[in-house]
């Protein structure tokens, strides 16, 4: 399910969530969606190509503590063959997936996209959305 922003004023606990994620993004909309455990999670490289590049943090909903992910994380060049078992997951092949979001927290993706800011996508557990969202 995704659900698109288009004020973030209006929904001001999305905007705060973002914002502890990336302190500098000043874009006014975003979309909010499920973190989509059934189809094996979220694919959370990050590196540039073609002027985009996406970045990703963790958000812990409570105390709005950021964890930022690694921004350089090329599937060929930095990660070829590495594998680990646990909630990321690298494939041989060098993409790392996020495969589990536990209830508490956001995954944030913003960044760049052709040299310009990115929209943010806000991923929470199913159980996270119905509190997130102002009516």
């Amino acid at each position: 399910m995704r659900i698109s922003i288009n004020r973030l004023s209006e929904q001001p606990q999305v905007e705060t969530i973002i914002r502890a994620a990336f302190p500098t993004y000043r874009k006014r909309s975003a979309t909010v969606e499920h973190f989509p455990v059934q189809h094996g999670g979220i694919t959370v490289n990050s590196f540039w190509d073609s002027g985009s590049r996406d970045e990703y943090a963790v958000v812990e909903l409570t105390s709005l503590t950021r964890r930022s992910l690694p921004t350089q994380t090329h599937p060929y060049f930095d990660l070829h063959g590495l594998t680990e078992t646990g909630p990321a997951l690298a494939s041989e092949n060098g993409n790392v997936r996020l495969t589990v979001l536990p209830e508490g927290f956001a995954l944030v993706r913003a960044g760049i996209f052709s040299g310009k800011p990115a929209m943010a996508t806000v991923y929470v557990n199913p159980s996270n959305l119905p509190g997130l969202l102002a009516a």
